[in-house]
């Protein structure tokens, strides 16, 4: 793939990730007082200014942006914070942000589509989200605009014309807007290495041995306090998940088996069976399912009191230096190691990954001014004003030292002024911005650095793939499978979680009858039918794992150059 100047030059603006979000990256990017003078309108960088419109009418428009209820008080809201002022001053036109609850996206926004009210651009994470709104045809097709309006995105298109395959429905038109970045671990296994070290214990690689491993630590009084006061495992937050992949089931119910595009249901029935297991043997905590957001495990694993910790790294709950050290300060003999999924009878696998190709971007049907909508959309996604969204201002917020590595100036005002603005910068190509490893200034970021390495040492491997493909991968289905699949997706849920706490009285092959029964009789197999069909039609063209690899392995080629 051939760098264009604009690309050369983002690479000459890279700026470091901060050990406050470092150790994953997930769906997202995580990651002194305020003062005039430092207001981004004062401080903006030459190449951003120079991107300000000239005195020709704006346009205007609304966008969505999730609602983490993260911005610090002194920095105002989303309808007035540094940035956001910032946007409205150096861009094209005039945007009003429109807030959506980052984890009930779908809900106020079927409300605001029923109203008439939607905004013009939604920027939604959730695949399945963005596909329910096409199907009920409340999106735009945006070819035309592209083509009229846009110079950045289009050139962004031709260097990577996975955009375009990705961005385009089932209908022939695009739909979407995407980004490219690098592809990295996006969950992650952590391990008490020196608990493995008190209790003479190996390094897990299969599923018994980690099983014995975790009823260790639950029971071997590993912290040495005498107490029986540890958990092996933590089956809240997103272990249903990484336990999934452990076995082979992935983010979706699909899978290819040699030729063919089969619903899995028997892999994941192993990992329930492995999870009740685990719940049975008094190795978790038997309250998980009251921690629903995995807060309680995260607490847990942060006072020295959990020994293997299935760990999802998003933006709303990543674990930084701050985390890092209180773990420290709980468990000063700490050592932490990165621990590959173990193998099982299906073969070894690894947890989600990030996706490098992943479409964020649509535009409603309603949108009065697609041209406005369009030059947001450019202006947002050049590599120099994205990376100054997402990291602050050069001069202000971080610098380069003698050897042209950049560092961050004073984090503790960036976690202030610079740490909520992830979701604007949703549309950001991050691989644009060159490499952005920096060099570690004490011993928590030096720990953190390594962590995050060794997590896409361990997970960004073909040799151990993902079990199946990405939800972006899949095609659309038509809006009568949509809400098959999403009528029974609760109820199937619901099986598996109560097969884990039901002792004897609900076993999972139980819960596995019972789903593939409501499936069926809600009409799924015409869904596994539509599915096996886009397969058999479309395997040599759609975006597989192979790809996925493969375009991760060109990535890493780039920021090499």
């Amino acid at each position: 793939m051939a760098k264009q100047n604009w690309m050369k030059k983002a690479q000459g603006g890279a700026v470091m990730v901060t050990a406050a979000g470092l150790l994953l990256a997930g769906c997202g990017s995580n990651d002194s007082n305020a003062t005039n003078s430092t207001s981004p309108t004062a401080g903006a960088s030459a190449t951003a200014a120079s991107t300000a419109p000239s005195a020709a009418v704006r346009g205007k428009i609304t966008a969505t942006v999730y609602d983490r209820n993260n911005i610090p008080p002194q920095e105002g809201n989303w309808d007035k914070n540094r940035w956001t002022e910032w946007i409205n001053k150096n861009g094209p036109v005039d945007v009003q942000y429109v807030t959506v609850p980052r984890w009930e996206s779908l809900q106020k926004l079927n409300t605001l589509f029923a109203s008439n009210s939607a905004p013009d651009l939604i920027l939604e994470y959730d695949t399945g989200y963005r596909n329910l709104w096409y199907s009920q045809k409340l999106l735009a097709p945006i070819d035309d605009m592209v083509e009229k309006y846009s110079t950045t995105y289009k050139d962004l298109m031709k260097q990577f014309p996975q955009l375009k395959k990705l961005g385009t429905k089932d209908d022939g038109k695009l739909y979407e807007i995407g980004k490219v970045s690098r592809l990295v671990s996006g969950h992650a296994i952590f391990i008490r290495q020196d608990w493995l070290d008190k209790l003479k214990l190996s390094t897990p690689k299969t599923a018994d041995e980690l099983f014995t491993v975790a009823k260790a630590f639950t029971e071997q009084d590993p912290d040495g306090n005498g107490k029986k006061d540890t958990f092996g495992v933590n089956l809240s937050g997103n272990a249903f998940s990484i336990i999934g992949h452990m076995f082979g089931y992935g983010e979706v119910a699909w899978r290819v088996d040699g030729n063919n595009f089969i619903h899995e249901w028997d892999r994941l029935a192993a990992s329930v069976d492995f999870q009740k297991k685990l719940f049975d043997a008094g190795i978790v905590d038997k309250d998980f399912l009251a921690d629903k957001n995995g807060e309680k495990a995260k607490q847990d694993f942060l006072s020295g009191k959990l020994g293997i910790y299935l760990y999802q790294g998003s933006l709303d709950t990543s674990i930084g230096e701050k985390d890092y050290d209180t773990l420290k300060q709980n468990a000063p003999d700490m050592k932490l190691a990165i621990l590959p999924l173990p193998s099982t009878q299906y073969g070894q696998f690894s947890p989600v990954i990030s996706s490098p190709i992943q479409m964020v971007g649509i535009v409603n049907a309603k949108a009065k001014d697609q041209k406005a909508v369009m030059e947001y959309i450019d202006f947002m996604i050049k590599p120099d004003v994205s990376l100054t969204v997402s990291k602050g201002l050069e001069g202000v917020h971080w610098k380069r030292n003698s050897d042209g590595v950049p560092e961050t100036i004073d984090a503790e005002k960036n976690k202030i002024e610079a740490s909520y603005t992830g979701d604007l910068a949703m549309m950001s190509s991050t691989l644009l911005w060159g490499n952005t490893t920096f060099k570690p200034k004490n011993d928590t970021q030096t720990a953190l650095l390594k962590l995050s390495d060794d997590a896409n040492a361990a997970y960004v491997s073909k040799d151990r793939p993902i079990p199946t493909l990405k939800p972006e991968y899949l095609p659309v289905l038509p809006a009568d499978l949509t809400m098959v699949s999403k009528n029974v997706e609760q109820q199937i849920k619901d099986n598996w979680l109560k097969a884990i706490v039901s002792g004897k009285s609900f076993t999972a092959q139980q819960a596995l009858d019972a789903s593939k029964k409501t499936w069926e009789a809600a009409g799924g197999v015409k869904v596994d039918e539509f599915y096996a069909k886009w397969y058999s039609a479309n395997k040599d063209t759609a975006f597989m794992l192979k790809d996925l690899y493969e375009f991760g392995a060109e990535a890493e080629k780039m920021l090499k150059k």
